[in-house]
């Protein structure tokens, strides 16, 4: 009989502690301090959650769309770099993501590189692409910078296009073989899944220290303001091209990881459309927060699929859900899952040792 009560109450209080947590997403944010601790408690429950999941939910049609999500999550994070930390607008990330994926399948179907090899060189490729263009583009702001990236994918597209010898024109290059590692080959969505996941966990490790370094406080006063970090000696202009430099390899990362999961490498994939799909990832989540772009690829990779289902009122819908989330979430909807989440786990911390204390 204790038991059973016992179970009820642990039921309801999970049940209670669920409600009042999806409420206080449209709720606003009370004083919460900073504290270290809850952090990397936070931090420990997303990989715990990450690695749980394809094991609870076996669908391969959800750990596909996972490990599309996955990929998005890679690109956008690139350009939540650029656009939410150095305070600069690109809307040419697609061609980067596109360079990534037309170096990793010409490299293993037309020479007969390893995908591991053809990994890196498609991160370096796209890299190379960003210095080449960022050095004049870079000089511009706003939208005129905006505009110029634009017609950076128009170019690549149109340069695919007419190149059939080298890209294989309007058709693509298929056959493209799965990723393999030390002669495992990541051959099944299963798979995948912890694989893409794995390069986003280590992209974020990574872009963490960046911008808990020098050079991440030195974008922010790039972001802040361009005239006051130049007065204080901050080369403003080789910090906008190295960060968009970096986050045109994250794109290359993600574009080989895409060639290889679907196995061709298609203009289609690449075009405008495209670009402004990755943009709002990184708005919807959040912009200045490394967890954001992460929720906003998760968020429209499933979004786009639901909708797939409605397609003559699929435009309507996914406009309206865009205002609604503008509007309660101007921060973004990583930010606020960020701070929520960080309550939940500490509720829950504090809850523990109340009962120790009672006990």
């Amino acid at each position: 009989m204790v038991e059973e009560n016992h179970t009820e109450f642990r039921k309801r209080d999970l049940l209670f502690t669920a409600a009042l947590w999806l409420l206080s997403l449209i709720l606003p944010d009370p004083h919460f301090p900073y504290r270290r601790e809850l952090i990397k408690r936070r931090d420990l429950f997303y990989l715990g959650a990450l690695f749980v999941l394809p094991l609870i939910w076996s669908s391969s049609h959800f750990h596909h769309l996972m490990v599309l999500a996955g990929i998005y999550a890679i690109l956008a994070l690139g350009l939540s770099l650029f656009l939410g930390y150095a305070g600069q607008i690109s809307l040419g990330h697609a061609a980067f993501f596109g360079i990534g994926a037309y170096t990793t399948a010409i490299l293993t179907t037309r020479y007969g590189i390893p995908t591991f090899v053809a990994f890196w060189a498609s991160a370096v490729m796209a890299a190379v692409f960003a210095y080449l263009i960022g050095k004049p583009i870079l000089k511009l702001k706003g939208y005129f910078l905006a505009l110029a990236t634009l017609g950076f994918v128009e170019i690549f597209l149109v340069m695919v296009r007419e190149t059939p010898a080298l890209t294989g024109g309007v058709i693509g290059i298929f056959g493209v073989p799965w990723f393999s590692l030390a002669g495992f080959s990541f051959d099944t969505y299963f798979k995948q899944y912890y694989l893409v996941w794995g390069v986003l966990i280590g992209l974020i490790l990574f872009s963490k220290n960046l911008v808990r370094s020098k050079i991440g406080r030195a974008l922010m006063a790039v972001a802040t303001s361009e005239d006051a970090a130049s007065a204080v000696g901050i080369n403003v202009v080789q910090m906008k091209i190295g960060i968009f430099v970096v986050g045109a390899a994250f794109a290359g990362f993600a574009g080989s990881l895409f060639a290889c999961i679907m196995s061709t490498a298609n203009p289609e994939a690449f075009g405008l459309g495209f670009s402004v799909l990755v943009v709002m990832m990184v708005i919807l989540g959040g912009m200045g927060n490394l967890y954001g772009p992460i929720a906003g690829a998760i968020f429209l990779t499933w979004l786009t699929d639901v909708l797939g289902r409605f397609q003559e009122y699929s435009l309507s819908i996914y406009g309206l859900i865009f205002i609604l989330l503008l509007i309660f979430f101007p921060d973004g909807i990583g930010a606020r899952l960020n701070i929520r989440l960080i309550y939940l786990i500490s509720y829950w911390g504090r809850k523990k040792r109340r009962e120790k204390k009672e006990i």
